[in-house]
């Protein structure tokens, strides 16, 4: 049982809490998310020159406000270079799930490359060049190739961040803790408390309010512990298309699982 414990976890992590917000947000044209992410920017949780300076941002910061802010700067990361990791544990069984992640927008295209590798696990492959999209776990004998995929693995990593503070909201009560450094990042903590009434885990959350990161996160709960923490982020990297091609053996099998296009004398049978 506690081996599916720490499986989900890693899951919930990868995918950002479901794949909900994330098949909305890229299935609308690029013109629209645009004119969105700038409608986020001039929200009111981006800061204004009154809080340019530190020492007054910090007096005036409370939970909610970083938050929101941090919620908003997420959906403006669009070209970058993230590395994380997820760390769980149960008992005396540890399982380490390493992630690194490219995405990059170009002509209304959108390139990611997803590379996950679970503890001596082969390395599992997430690749996109804006049109098609290919799965490919290292040493298989088969690889898989579809239409540009909106789903969990093929979504924008930034967005998890949102998503996830946005689902903690709905469950828990925030409060401000103490600032720490992470990966080079200031991070404020920030403590998530589950409601009353509400059957969660408290959730002890570190955010880099000037980048939209979520640096650290951890949780505790009956012997199970889960901890998710920044390793490395880039913004702005530069353009690299063979970086969003998947090099496979030559004996390896590409199974095609795109769907067939519509054909309208099949309407009505």
């Amino acid at each position: 049982m506690h081996k599916r414990w720490l499986m989900l976890m890693v899951a919930l992590y990868l995918t950002g809490c479901g794949a909900q917000d994330d098949e909305v947000e890229e299935s609308q044209p690029e013109e629209t998310v645009e004119e969105e992410t700038d409608e986020a920017a001039d929200a009111p949780s981006e800061p204004t020159e009154e809080s340019e300076d530190t020492s007054e941002s910090q007096e005036t910061m409370t939970a909610e406000s970083i938050v929101d802010a941090v919620e908003a700067r997420a959906g403006e990361n669009r070209n970058y270079f993230l590395e994380t990791q997820v760390t769980t544990e149960y008992q005396d069984e540890t399982q380490v799930t390493g992630t690194k992640e490219w995405y990059y927008t170009e002509d209304g295209r959108t390139f990611i490359r997803r590379e996950v590798r679970t503890g001596d696990m082969p390395v599992q492959y997430f690749v996109s060049d804006g049109e098609q999209a290919w799965q490919y776990m290292e040493g298989d004998s088969v690889a898989y190739v579809s239409d540009m995929s909106t789903g969990d693995m093929m979504a924008r990593p930034s967005l998890a961040v949102g998503k996830r503070l946005r689902s903690y909201r709905e469950t828990h009560s925030m409060a401000l803790e103490e600032a720490v450094e992470i990966a080079g990042h200031e991070g404020y903590h920030v403590a998530f408390t589950p409601k009353e009434g509400v059957v969660g885990m408290p959730l002890d959350v570190y955010l880099d309010v000037e980048h939209g990161l979520i640096l650290k996160e951890v949780m505790v709960q009956d012997g199970h512990q889960m901890v998710y923490e920044l390793v490395e982020f880039q913004n702005d990297v530069d353009h690299a298309s063979e970086r969003y091609e998947l090099e496979l053996p030559e004996d390896v099998e590409v199974i095609d699982m795109s769907l067939p296009e519509h054909d309208p004398g099949l309407d009505g049978i």
